[in-house]
């Protein structure tokens, strides 16, 4: 189980967020979400009452203030109900409740929280106001209540919507899950939330497909395939939920819904903790798999996030693209240039194969360290560039900083260099002065290290007898060409 740390402010806000009116394309009074099919079945509707229509003045007021809804000219719209609500005016308390309605949704998009209850409650109290229209303010009661921090009237409301709603909206219950969360009733705030993401997991959506032209271009228009996918909820509905479970000290397997998260919220922190999960699991290849798509969406920006990336690509045999991973980080300047991370640089472009890129890296590592040892890798990849002299002086650098896990191979490996570069003498000196290393460096009281002792000092004494005949024969080549006039 993963403890869970989102403070209580993200889900605020995203309630708040979620909770600003949505101007619609003729009226805000479609109010409701999906809801579970079931519910129509299951529960017994409820007796409506006649919906009376408006008067013909007041539909051609209605008609004056879409316009101006839809392009949030609040004033102008405000100025046009204004007749309506005159103490002398002609009309009918239908005409008032929908003058209502329409203060409300406007106070309350221009944030006026105070004037939009007001003009809801009124709705309410009109005789003829419809059961959709009060339904309606009753659920924006519900939402005032809460943005004023009301958290026990905004449940209260709600639960009186929930009453008289044949089809609750996912919404609904994400509110109330959210309201009760503030109280601290994480019981029933579990049970709402519950409801509002099976409400939202029940849901068929048609699979669509772009409708392409003679030459395979998308025209632009979609099409059913005759298949169906299942919903998905709210991604605040998915975090409350694992907050509220960690509240409760409940176990809850988080890794389906980070998941979920990943692939249709997608965001930096889950695509972090998917792969933290995965870790957990041993499951290492997805934790490889999770981290590197973050990292192709260019959401990482932690030196830990690139290390980690590049050391599973290395352990899973793509060492190309954990030096380039590495190498980003270092180059954006979020990876810190300190001997590990050019190290692990240096290591990955050498275990793919490309030295000459690997040498910057090795070069800067053994100059940042208190080993010798980066020097020794750094001069094998010059030898295997045969580039002996540059090879010859990091190796003299690497044993001169000591501190070498094993100093018989680094003469060894001199010597070798020495040899490619015909330096006879010098190459015959590093070989002997391997066999005495080797003297010192292994314990002939250890079995496994005695038996490496003498393979290294016999190998060494071959060096030596081989170099020497090396030596003869090129000098021999020498003086024969030298008699021929070569």
């Amino acid at each position: 189980m993963i403890k869970l740390g989102y403070p209580l402010k993200i889900f605020l806000i995203a309630t708040v967020i979620s909770l600003l009116p949505v101007t619609l394309g003729v009226a805000p009074l479609d109010y409701k979400g999906s809801s579970l099919e079931a519910a129509e079945d299951d529960k017994k509707k409820k007796k409506r009452r006649r919906t009376k229509l408006p008067s013909k003045k007041m539909q051609r007021i209605l008609q004056t203030i879409v316009p101006f809804i839809e392009a949030e000219q609040w004033n102008e719209a405000l100025l046009a109900l204004e007749p309506v609500a005159a103490v002398d005016s002609k009309f009918t308390s239908t005409d008032r409740s929908k003058m209502y309605y329409y203060r409300g949704y406007i106070y309350f998009s221009k944030e006026q929280y105070g004037m939009a209850e007001t003009a809801y409650k009124n709705l309410i109290a009109e005789e003829d106001s419809s059961d959709q229209e009060r339904q309606g303010a009753i659920y924006s009661l519900s939402q005032l209540a809460y943005i004023a921090e009301d958290y026990k009237t905004s449940i209260s409301y709600l639960l009186e919507w929930l009453d008289n709603e044949e089809e609750p909206s996912s919404d609904g219950y994400g509110l109330l899950a959210q309201a009760y969360y503030q109280v601290e009733d994480f019981q029933k705030s579990v049970e709402a939330i519950d409801t509002a993401i099976e409400i939202q997991e029940s849901r068929d959506i048609a699979i669509k497909v772009p409708v392409l032209d003679a030459e395979g271009n998308e025209t632009g228009e979609m099409i059913e395939t005759g298949e169906t996918r299942k919903g998905v909820a709210k991604e605040n509905h998915y975090l409350l939920k694992m907050a509220l479970y960690s509240e409760l000290k409940k176990d809850l397997e988080v890794l389906p819904i980070y998941e979920i998260l990943v692939q249709h919220y997608p965001k930096k922190r889950y695509w972090t903790n998917l792969s933290g999960l995965y870790g957990q699991k041993d499951r290492q290849m997805d934790q490889m798999g999770a981290l590197e798509a973050a990292y192709d969406d260019r959401l990482l920006d932690k030196q830990r996030e690139f290390t980690a990336l590049s050391q599973l690509l290395f352990m899973f045999e793509n060492p190309r693209k954990a030096a380039r991973v590495i190498e980003d980080g270092l180059n954006q300047g979020i990876v810190k240039k300190e001997e590990k991370t050019l190290k692990a640089a240096a290591q990955y472009w050498h275990a793919a194969k490309e030295l000459e890129r690997a040498k910057p890296y090795y070069q800067q590592a053994a100059t940042k360290s208190k080993e010798g040892e980066l020097f020794i890798f750094l001069g094998q990849v010059h030898f295997s560039l045969d580039e002996f002299d540059k090879a010859e002086k990091a190796i003299q650098d690497g044993i001169k900083k000591g501190k070498l896990k094993d100093e018989a191979a680094a003469y060894m490996l001199l010597g070798q260099i020495n040899f490619e570069n015909q330096k006879w003498e010098a190459a015959i000196e590093s070989f002997r002065k391997c066999i005495d290393v080797a003297e010192r460096q292994f314990d002939d009281k250890k079995e496994k290290q005695k038996e490496k002792k003498k393979r290294v000092q016999d190998q060494a004494r071959k060096w030596v007898t081989y170099t020497e005949g090396e030596e003869e024969r090129v000098e021999a080549l020498k003086l024969k060409r030298k008699a021929l006039g070569v």
